[in-house]
């Protein structure tokens, strides 16, 4: 009874696959000879190739920019997907040599409503924009997105095809300039061929797509048009440039560091000043047009800006922080590994377990339809000198090592591997897998990847050498009205990835996502876009305890104009924990409006049952979750950000713990290149105040100069010669300093 109980999702799961490969059956054949939005389309646009580079200035009046446009009917997919963007859209493209150049017109019937702000780069993406994808192997693997808003701000993302989303931590070196016209606006880009990989050669194939974002209307649109359930990477249109040949691509990156630390050791004496300074380089070479090197020889890895706070009180899983070191960020798509976004294994590549680097390397790239990526570091960390006692590896380095491998089956379509390890003092861990995704004709899409890990200590036992595999399964149907998502997850009792970000060990996962999209008659409410009635169905199994969690989620989305939603959920979680069955109901809101062209709120309330983890035992309360944010652009220089979170717990009228964080963050952008920041965090529940401010001008990513200052205060008092935390008075008990120069020099 208890097999066939826990074998009952993975029927189901496989049933509803069954179902449906069966009902579209007919549906393949019928998109493939349509060739309907969501597939790459077969007619090729032949690229116009200029003489003269183009002033990069958004005048559209060059010669390149006089013949006709490519397509003025841009498709809208966000939030709906199928009509015609409100607004007219001109688009371009050309090239030379040294070049990819691109041309927007954006007609506006209402030009006093364009949302637009000059602001510091990768931060326009709630503007009005456009931006223009580039998949320069041609293979529906990754793309390169530029952004540009109406002043000619940039930002910059990557798209892979083994995760979901775009990632913008990424920055390229590229031109753009935008100009208001008063009947909307004009774009131009230039982008370097120095600044992408491609394959060279007589005849060069790269997949295209423009879109465009409408903000006060909440639309985006895209030509080619973009299918219910399809991204970027499988409906872009295919673009042929004659004789793009490779560019010699040296870089060579210097930068110079320098910090100045304070610590308070008593409440009138502070410790010696920690001052460090660092020269480090970094070397980037072609060696091909579409294979690159990095190496980086005592690297700058710096951040510029503090981990905003969470929660961190009653949490069962460790929290998220994401990686913001340059080195680390750039190409890291290539390193993108298939697993469940919404599992307890989101991240198989998670560079920020990389502690204290000392050096990195770099080599990646593509051969065909084959796209790869190897990537090492030393690790300091583990090896420093401790406080108390003897570090006895002190002095050692942890070696960590990535190996990644694509290989293209077309229109979004892969099969890859990848190989992680960590090698410290003897032990070791080493992990190999494979993963691929394939459409299965217009709607459904198949996603699946296996993990083997070996690992062992320092004492050489091999018999007590740990083995463990981790697998995912998914498939995804989705159409205008109707969506199903249907997954598996396995991870291993002895599963061990060090360079992953992983919350549970030990489980079979189980979810099934349901959806139906219901479009109201735009005549009679035309500020309501969409009504999303869905349910979420999650079974986990606990390999060490036998115990079964359950999960059940309703959930309404109403989409609006303005940027407007709004979510109702309810909940009801079955959870197992420290052998304890606790059954648990929570419900929630969630909401955003854009209520001016300046101002902009949003947030959530949620008010339910919470298990308190840290108890021994662990007991049931009832909490409340509030999380609210407003945007303020009351010019287009000026941005001011709160975020505020609350959160409580109370047991039989005791409260057992409220916290209050707020985040505040105030940006001066002086032009395109120069701001000043500053950030201010309060934590109630930590008596804790950290504050960071900020002077910043980048020419282009990685010629930049920042300065900075830290300060962190604390409720501290003085007894015994020792500190008692989160009592007495605030004190300020660290301050820091830094500064960094780099300049990016391109041969």
């Amino acid at each position: 009874m208890t097999r066939r109980y826990q074998a009952a999702p993975l029927i189901l799961f496989f049933g509803f696959i069954a179902v449906f490969l069966t009902l579209e059956l007919d549906t393949w054949a019928s998109a493939a000879i349509a060739g309907e939005p969501g597939t790459v389309q077969e007619d090729a646009i032949q690229a116009r190739k200029v003489a003269k580079k183009p002033r990069i200035d958004g005048i559209l009046e060059e010669e390149p920019w006089q013949g006709p446009a490519i397509k003025k009917d841009f498709i809208t997919y966000d939030p709906l997907f199928g009509e015609k963007l409100p607004q007219e859209t001109e688009a371009w493209l050309a090239y030379d040599s040294k070049y990819l150049y691109f041309a927007f017109r954006c007609h506006d019937t209402e030009p006093e409503k364009i949302q637009t702000a000059i602001t510091r780069r990768d931060n326009v993406l709630y503007d009005d924009w456009v931006s223009v994808s580039i998949d320069t192997a041609g293979t529906g693997q990754t793309a390169y997105v530029l952004y540009v808003n109406p002043h000619g701000i940039q930002a910059d993302a990557l798209v892979s095809s083994a995760a979901s989303g775009e990632d913008i931590a990424p920055d390229f070196v590229w031109e753009s300039a935008g100009r208001l016209t008063g009947k909307g606006y004009d774009v131009e880009i230039a982008l370097p061929l120095k600044s992408i990989s491609f394959k060279s050669g007589r005849e060069v194939k790269m997949g295209v797509m423009f879109r465009r974002r409408i903000n006060r209307l909440g639309f985006i649109g895209a030509w080619p048009a973009i299918g219910a359930g399809h991204s970027i990477l499988d409906s872009q249109t295919r673009v042929v440039f004659q004789e793009l040949n490779k560019q010699v691509r040296l870089e060579v990156l210097p930068s110079l560091t320098a910090v100045d630390n304070r610590e308070r050791i008593s409440p009138d004496r502070w410790g010696e000043t920690d001052k460090s300074s660092g020269f480090g380089v970094g070397l980037k070479y072609g060696l091909t047009s579409s294979i690159t090197a990095d190496i980086t020889i005592n690297p700058d890895f710096s951040q510029v800006e503090s981990d905003a706070f969470q929660v961190e009180v009653n949490q069962r899983y460790p929290l998220f922080y994401s990686e913001k070191r340059p080195f680390f960020m750039e190409g890291a798509d290539i390193f993108k590994f298939y697993t469940l976004p919404a599992g307890f294994f989101s991240t198989p590549v998670h560079t920020r377990n990389i502690l204290d680097p000392a050096w990195g390397a770099k080599v990646t790239g593509s051969l065909d339809k084959f796209s790869f990526g190897l990537l090492s570091a030393g690790d300091d960390w583990p090896g420093q000198s401790w406080d108390d006692g003897v570090n006895p590896n002190g002095g050692k380095q942890a070696l960590f090592g990535v190996a990644r491998g694509k290989y293209s089956l077309g229109k979004d379509s892969y099969v890859g591997f990848i190989y992680s390890g960590r090698e410290f003092a003897g032990q070791y861990n080493r992990v190999a897998g494979a993963d691929f995704g394939y459409w299965l004709g217009k709607n459904q899409r198949l996603n699946a990847s296996f993990l083997h890990s070996f690992s062992a200590a320092a004492d050489g036992n091999q018999s007590a050498a740990k083995k463990s595999s981790n697998a995912n399964l998914e498939y995804a149907f989705n159409t205008k009205p109707f969506g199903l998502t249907a997954v598996f997850e396995h991870i291993g009792t002895q599963f061990q990835m060090d360079t992953a970000y992983i919350q549970r060990l030990g489980i079979n996962n189980a979810i099934l996502d349901l959806a139906c999209n219901f479009y109201p008659d735009a005549q009679k409410t035309p500020w309501l876009k969409m009504v999303i009635p869905s349910t979420t169905f999650r079974y986990t199994h606990d390999l060490f305890s036998g115990k079964d969690d359950l999960y059940f989620g309703g959930y309404l989305y109403f989409v609006t104009t303005s940027e407007g939603l709004l979510i109702l959920n309810y909940n009801y979680n079955r959870e197992y924990w420290q052998g304890e069955e606790f059954n648990l109901q929570e419900f929630r809101l969630n909401f955003g409006l854009r209520l001016s062209k300046w101002f902009k709120i949003g947030g959530g309330y949620s008010y339910g049952d919470r298990i308190y983890y840290p108890a021994i035992p662990a007991f049931k309360g009832r909490g409340n979750y509030l999380v609210l944010y407003t945007t303020l652009q009351p010019n287009r220089k000026i941005n001011q950000y709160f975020f505020f979170t609350y959160a409580d717990l109370t047991r039989a009228g005791q409260k057992i713990y409220d916290i209050n964080l707020l985040y505040s963050r105030t940006t001066y952008q002086f032009n395109k290149y120069f701001f000043l920041r500053a950030v201010v965090q309060y934590n109630s529940y930590l008596k804790r105040v950290l504050t960071d401010f900020l002077g910043s001008f980048t020419l282009i990513p990685g010629t930049v100069l920042h300065i900075g200052y830290g300060g962190l205060y604390e409720q501290r008092d003085w007894l015994d010669n020792q500190w008692l935390y989160r009592q007495g008075d605030m004190l300020d008990i660290k301050r820091s300093f830094f500064a960094k120069i780099s300049y990016l020099w391109r041969f």
